[in-house]
């Protein structure tokens, strides 16, 4: 009890220890702490985007490793599917200057599948995956065979060795074309002809991607081949089935008995002609993703065009004739 309080009064009280701050001390320490969480609000997270930048500068300094580490640290942290994109482009960089050949193939071809197919960026990719796995030391043979006395060779980890590579993927994948394009005249049916035109035109335009100065005539080539093998495919099938149509008309004509084995042939014919014009209309099709340039003066894709639709008229009236012949068969 201290002394002036009332008999029966008690107030706990303690002895500071040395160093304890005393009540006027803790409104400071509450303001150092509201600061500081102030603070710590304040600053801002660094956002994807930024991330990203900074791993590009790593590699830009020419810090390899380091830029491959940070890369593949954020891919598998990452939900922004566009600096996921960008950080494996990093990573596949790096790689090929630090010479992991074989690694940055892989990360290439992952970039790839990150874009549409038939893309520049995918067609691109693809060449460079396709260029390092075939060069498991990274010497690019053309090149290096180029390089005389004690010159050293360039690997594919120099950005102009790469681009003479993926040149060179290109003159040879338009060479495959040309070869395609020369193959359509074994092609047996119009959809195969149809199908491989298709593919060329694409597989040329992929090229382009590699070496841009491929000769448009090579797309007009092709495309006057594939004319030439549908019109061939084409007269020997209406050929074989116009006799075949004429034969059934005149049969029901003459009001004799359309037997099922006859009803058959009129649904088989129609297959045939079914097909023969989904070909032609697939042809043309292709024929407008032909680079304009490929046409002097515009007469050849003309009468390319005119062809192809009289060779689907004349399908179509067959067609027409068997489902007639279907439909008033069925009645006798």
């Amino acid at each position: 009890m201290n002394r002036g309080e009332p008999p029966g009064s008690f107030r706990f009280t303690r002895t500071l220890m040395p160093g304890e701050p005393t009540m006027k001390h803790i409104p400071i320490f509450l303001i150092v702490a509201v600061a500081c969480a102030a603070a710590a609000a304040a600053a801002p997270e660094q956002g994807p985007q930024a991330r990203v930048q900074a791993i590009r500068a790593d590699l830009e300094a020419g810090k390899f490793p380091e830029a491959a580490a940070a890369a593949r640290a954020f891919i598998g942290g990452t939900r922004d599917e566009q600096a996921k994109t960008e950080a494996i482009q990093v990573l596949a960089t790096a790689l090929r200057k630090q010479g992991e050949w074989r690694l940055a193939a892989k990360a290439y071809a992952d970039l790839r599948d990150r874009y549409e197919k038939g893309s520049s960026a995918y067609v691109r990719n693809e060449a460079t995956a396709e260029v390092l796995q075939a060069s498991p030391k990274g010497v690019y043979p053309p090149l290096a065979s180029s390089h005389t006395g004690d010159a050293a060779p360039g690997t594919l980890a120099d950005d102009k060795v790469l681009e003479e590579a993926l040149v060179r993927v290109g003159e040879t994948r338009a060479e495959k074309m040309k070869a395609a394009a020369v193959d359509l005249k074994k092609a047996a049916s119009s959809k195969e002809i149809a199908a491989r035109f298709a593919d060329i035109i694409a597989g040329l335009k992929d090229a382009r991607y590699l070496k841009s100065d491929i000769p448009v005539t090579q797309d007009r080539e092709a495309a006057e081949a594939a004319g030439a093998a549908l019109d061939r495919v084409e007269k020997d099938v209406v050929a074989k089935l116009r006799p075949k149509v004429a034969e059934l008309e005149q049969t029901i004509t003459a009001r004799h008995a359309v037997d099922t084995a006859q009803r058959k042939q009129m649904t088989d014919y129609q297959n045939v002609l079914g097909q023969v014009t989904a070909a032609e209309e697939s042809f043309r099709e292709t024929l407008g993703k032909v680079p304009k340039e490929s046409w002097a003066g515009g007469a050849a894709w003309l009468g390319l065009g005119v062809g192809s639709g009289k060779r689907s008229a004349e399908c179509t009236q067959l067609t027409n004739t068997c489902r007639v012949l279907q439909t008033v068969g069925a009645w006798r």
